[in-house]
């Protein structure tokens, strides 16, 4: 990567907005899907029929915001994929792109799903799309951060991006064990016990696993990154959140949980995942 220069501060300010309003997508969706706010703006793009803005509640304002927040991506990562594409970082140059796809199938999904409604399948990609997206351009952030960038390979590299895929796979798949209306179905950890509102028992428990493996995954990844001094701060803040998820687990019943708890439930989850892959990119790309 000798022949890459160094990120001027505009281009830094970009990527690094593109990925914060990626990350505040996500996060709103999850809030969103944890408190039922989707159907409370049951038109698209407008709230209502012949109406475009939300009524002063709580509900549709979040469905509201959420998909303010949604459709500000496509510029700031269209814009990041242009500067991006004069990069000699192949990271750089491709993952902006693969971050806006993600975005915009997402985006129609989404659309549908306030429309006419999709099923688990198409509920799991759209979910899947989004963090892709969001995985993509924080890795290109990151890029863009350190450049020029040397990489780096070792345990800490290894059981940061072997987190990153657990919790990719549990989250995907937890939408197709769902049942309706539950938290199950949103971004968010396990309320660690299966539930009647959800399906089948067995493939519940196959998601408890699932669950497990991701938690022990971004326990090692956390204190690994511990120790070094480019990592530590947000190894801390991903424990600190872990410990919080875990906490709240126990506590959380999809069908009857307060709308605040769900709400925060998700949103850390959301952010859990946000800030290992920041990680793994920091434990994996070095400056020089």
């Amino acid at each position: 990567m000798d022949e890459v220069r160094e990120a001027s501060r505009a281009t830094r300010v970009l990527f690094v907005a593109a990925a914060a309003v990626m990350w505040g997508a996500i996060v709103l969706g999850s809030v969103v899907c944890a408190t039922d706010s989707s159907a409370a703006c049951p038109n698209w793009p407008g709230c209502y029929v012949g109406q475009i803005t939300p009524k002063a509640e709580l509900n549709p304002i979040l469905e509201w915001v959420h998909r303010l927040v949604a459709i500000s991506c496509a510029p700031l990562l269209l814009a990041a994929g242009v500067v991006g594409w004069r990069s000699k970082d192949p990271l750089v140059k491709w993952l902006p792109w693969v971050s806006l796809c993600g975005a915009f199938i997402a985006g129609v999904l989404g659309m549908l799903t306030v429309k006419v409604g999709i099923s688990k399948g198409l509920a799991a990609f759209d979910l899947g799309a989004s963090l892709v997206g969001l995985i993509a351009i924080t890795i290109a952030t990151v890029c863009v951060l350190r450049a020029p960038r040397r990489v780096h390979r070792g345990v800490e590299q290894t059981a940061g991006w072997a987190a990153v895929v657990a919790l990719f796979v549990f989250h995907v798949s937890s939408i197709i064990v769902a049942g309706p209306g539950s938290l199950t179905r949103c971004v968010s950890w396990p309320v660690w016990r299966t539930l009647d509102v959800d399906g089948a028992v067995g493939a519940q428990w196959l998601r408890l696993v699932l669950g497990a493996v991701a938690v022990l995954a971004v326990a090692a990844t956390v204190v690994l990154a511990v120790r070094d001094r480019g990592t530590r701060l947000p190894a801390v803040v991903v424990g600190v959140l872990a410990l919080v998820e875990l906490v709240m687990g126990p506590t959380v019943i999809a069908a009857g949980a307060a709308m605040t708890v769900k709400a925060w439930y998700a949103a850390i989850a959301g952010t859990i995942l946000t800030g290992t892959v920041w990680i793994a990119s920091l434990a994996t790309f070095h400056k020089g």
